[in-house]
């Protein structure tokens, strides 16, 4: 991409806070657009904010429940409020994750429900609530961010590979639904990706095998096609060019 590939266009990014979502709302900012960051934790969302302002671009934050339609509903009132109505682009990496790594035959189902509703409704309210504003422009584009595990299984992740699952159906639901109206719909898939997360998988792996976190990580690395863990700026480049017209 090139400086200001987004000049103009307004973006909102579920999950904006940190990690992933936030090298997704940089990486717009930084292409020129401006962005709406929706998620549960105000102080994270307000650094995010900074460092959009801070590269030029209008930035607001909504704190909210992204399974709850009410709050999600702030941000189309946001969007109307700032942007009378506009909006482009929507990516959803806001997530859940699945904490307790239990088999299918023990795992709690209060946190499978947790999973599947924060996976699945937390990335379907809030495209929902954009879509009348989109397909009034006959406009859009639409990203998920889903996982390498909803693409194929893993022992002791139930709530996590099935919502992935759900998530990618949901994916391709939406965009044979959506296309007639101009709106393009895709999803990112990555694996592991560089951060706490992946810190904490890579000791628990050494810590089950009886190696040092040094070796599991090379263990994890020698199974990808590159040799290395992906990076957040890995997964915002391949969003910003799904969200481009190229």
């Amino acid at each position: 991409m090139t400086a200001d590939g987004f000049a103009g266009q307004v973006v909102v990014v579920t999950g904006g806070g940190k990690g992933i979502g936030q090298a997704i709302a940089l990486a717009f900012a930084r292409e020129g657009a401006d962005l709406v960051v929706a998620g549960r934790d105000t102080a994270a969302l307000e650094g995010t904010v900074a460092q959009v302002t801070a590269l030029g671009r209008r930035g607001f934050g909504v704190v909210a429940d992204l399974t709850d339609e009410t709050q999600v509903a702030q941000i189309t009132t946001l969007l109307q409020r700032a942007f009378a109505g506009r909006v482009d682009v929507i990516v959803t990496a806001a997530g859940t994750r699945d904490h307790q790594n239990q088999p299918a035959a023990t795992l709690d189902l209060a946190q499978f429900d947790a999973v599947m509703r924060g996976n699945v409704n937390g990335s379907l309210l809030p495209i929902r609530a954009v879509l009348p504003l989109m397909m009034a422009r006959r406009s859009g584009k639409v990203v998920t961010i889903s996982g390498v595990f909803g693409l194929k299984g893993r022992t002791h992740h139930a709530a996590g590979c099935a919502s992935k699952w759900a998530l990618e159906g949901l994916t391709r639901v939406l965009a044979i639904e959506l296309g007639p109206h101009n709106i393009n719909v895709n999803a990112v898939c990555p694996g592991y990706v560089e951060g706490p997360r992946s810190q904490a998988g890579i000791a628990k792996a050494a810590a089950a095998q009886g190696i040092d976190a040094a070796a599991a990580r090379r263990q994890l690395e020698d199974a990808t096609a590159l040799k290395r863990i992906s990076t957040a700026d890995d997964v915002a480049n391949a969003v910003l060019f799904l969200a481009s017209e190229r």
